[in-house]
């Protein structure tokens, strides 16, 4: 099959993705394939070699680069390669990739794609959105609220997220991914203040969730399958971005010890949150299991990390599928 890895992009976690594209391509060219390399955020030059990789994965995500205007994606969708290519592997993280922008500009072009389609990537980006469609479905997820523009600043508004949430809050963007300013807080107004701006720089809707106490799991879905249950241990702190990248930082359990009806219930509520987004083929559903080994839903990550050692790679191992015939096995599906 003539193949388009889709990598880089123009969101934060651009180098992320540039990893796991390499990953794939070598993967898929090892089994027959003829493999193209396009970077969209090139527009018109999006089409890369493999030394650019190096190059470009060690060059630090600029403003620039997060700047660049939505029309070159466009016109990376526009270019002639795009005709006889069979299928685009995406994995483009983020804005502008992970969002439906990509894949409607792709079915546009009549170009086949993998993962989830316009709506569900879009719902999924969407963190408010998709844990209405959770809770809708009867997965649970963490009490939350949203904030925008003037309620930045609104401290009475702020307080009363503070009184009804008590305890521990999350706050993130509403649409980003890899914790991208994330923060983990007590409950502190001016604590609040700062990360609710910190998260506003990534996104014009600020999600607020109260955080749950207990351990961190992560359920990948490929078809209609969920794959063995890992266990996120970070080594002190929370899995942060730091964490989740710096190798030796964090420890992962895969299968994690869980009873055998827990393993159950949170693999089945994984199924139901990728299905009631209406995912297709795989994605990534995020957990936190409290003190009572209730499972809480955080999040659907319809195009997740894809290095060899990234989470869905390793659930697939301990599944007795290896990464090639994972990447062959998510183009069928798709």
């Amino acid at each position: 099959m003539n193949i388009a890895v889709l990598l880089g992009g123009i969101s934060p976690e651009r180098n992320v993705s540039i990893a796991g594209g390499k990953a794939i391509a070598n993967a898929l060219t090892a089994r027959g394939h003829s493999v193209t390399l396009i970077d969209p955020s090139r527009g018109a030059h999006a089409v890369v070699t493999a030394d650019m990789l190096t190059e470009l994965a060690s060059e630090q995500v600029s403003d620039e680069i997060l700047a660049t205007p939505k029309r070159e994606l466009i016109n990376c969708v526009n270019l002639p390669i795009f005709d006889s290519i069979d299928v685009a592997f995406t994995v483009l993280h983020g804005t502008g990739g992970e969002d439906g922008i990509m894949q409607a500009l792709l079915e546009a072009r009549g170009v086949k794609y993998t993962g989830s389609k316009v709506l569900a990537s879009a719902l999924a980006m969407d963190k408010a959105a998709s844990k209405v469609m959770f809770s809708a479905a009867g997965v649970q997820t963490p009490l939350w609220a949203v904030l925008r523009g003037e309620q930045f600043d609104d401290t009475d508004h702020l307080r009363e997220i503070l009184e009804e949430m008590r305890g521990m809050i999350v706050v993130k963007p509403n649409d980003q991914g890899s914790t991208v300013g994330m923060s983990i807080i007590d409950n502190d107004l001016d604590h609040f203040q700062r990360a609710v701006h910190l998260a506003a720089k990534y996104s014009s809707t600020v999600l607020v969730e109260q955080f749950i106490e207990g351990r961190e799991l992560t359920v990948a879905v490929v078809g209609d399958d969920a794959l063995p249950i890992i266990e996120i241990v970070p080594e002190g702190g929370f899995y942060d971005y730091e964490h989740k990248y710096t190798k030796g930082m964090t420890r992962y359990i895969c299968p994690a010890e869980l009873s055998e009806d827990i393993v159950e219930f949170v693999q089945n509520l994984a199924v139901t949150a990728h299905r009631i987004l209406g995912c297709t083929a795989y994605s990534r559903v995020d957990f936190r299991l409290d003190e009572d080994n209730v499972p809480f839903c955080l999040e659907v990550n319809t195009l997740p990390g894809f290095t060899e050692t990234s989470l869905v790679p390793m659930a697939a191992a301990a599944a007795g599928i290896e990464f090639g015939e994972l990447c062959e096995r998510i183009i069928e599906l798709s």
